[in-house]
């Protein structure tokens, strides 16, 4: 088994290239081995066994390999994929990688922000001001755009918004492009989300992975309009299942429709102090 130590690791050059690749693989399995990089981002390493060698395809990523993860590929692939100690240091560090490239240069998504009733741009805009200032110092701020639209077959829950930290972008449902969403509401999805990008982590050493970790509630509890958006959520989530399962915007009754008040800006509820400051 190659090691971190191992004088013939040290000599290999970085960035490693295929060549390097395969001599430190081959020294450490005593096999033949043919490695060669290819563009997957999702499928970092594919392994083919075959009679007189055995065949390797890595994301470009694996270029910038420490001696660490040399010698936990060559371990995992003696151990033929099982899982394991060496599948999860893996894991963790192509996920920081991945992660990392994706926040340096988000991806050209065709994502589209203005919709029918609500402009997810401008209250994302909004939010940089107000809620991250400081988070995103150095980065750009995740694109934002309207999910697909069609229908929904869950009867039971529905999802509103998503991060997606490998192509760093935030997705609400199309479901809240209604006059019947309030902006209020909105503006909380896309908080929530923003939020996610601002306290991105990969897993922990065992391979878990805190979503909504004690961080992320205190901090969500903190925004200007938590309480009232749950309190919305709350009584409109059946109204909004059945809207997305119909493949339209939310739709309320009429009644209802006309008993929503009309939306003001959310007090600061900052100290004198903390305005004058901050």
């Amino acid at each position: 088994m190659t090691t971190p130590d191992d004088s013939s690791n040290q000599r290999l050059p970085r960035p490693l290239d295929e060549q390097a690749w395969e001599a430190s693989l081959s020294a450490a399995l005593g096999a033949r081995v043919e490695v060669r990089y290819g563009r997957a981002t999702r499928e970092v390493i594919q392994l083919r066994r075959e009679p007189q060698r055995i065949r390797v395809r890595l994301s470009a990523l694996m270029a910038s390999a420490p001696p660490e993860i040399e010698a936990a590929l060559a371990e995992w692939i003696r151990g033929r994929g099982r899982r394991g100690a060496a599948q999860r240091e893996l894991d963790r560090w192509i996920d920081a990688r991945l992660r990392e490239s994706a926040r340096a240069a988000p991806a050209k998504l065709a994502l589209e922000a203005k919709g029918a009733h609500h402009d997810l741009g401008e209250l994302r805009e909004h939010l940089r001001t107000r809620e991250f200032a400081s988070d995103f110092e150095g980065s750009a701020l995740p694109p934002i755009g309207w999910g697909r639209a069609g229908r929904s077959r869950s009867r039971r829950s529905l999802r509103l918004g998503s991060f997606d930290p490998f192509s760093y972008s935030v997705r609400v449902h199309p479901v809240l492009d209604s006059a019947d969403a309030p902006r209020f509401f909105v503006r909380y999805i896309v908080f929530h989300e923003l939020l996610h990008a601002a306290l991105d982590q990969p897993p922990d050493e065992q391979g878990r992975r805190r979503v909504h970790g004690p961080a992320f509630r205190a901090r969500e509890r903190q925004y200007v309009d938590y309480e009232r958006a749950l309190a919305w959520e709350k009584e409109h989530i059946h109204a909004l299942i059945a809207s997305a399962r119909a493949g339209r915007g939310l739709h309320l009754p009429q009644a209802k429709a006309k008993a929503q008040t009309r939306e003001r800006e959310p007090k600061d509820q900052r100290g004198w102090l903390q305005r004058l400051l901050f």
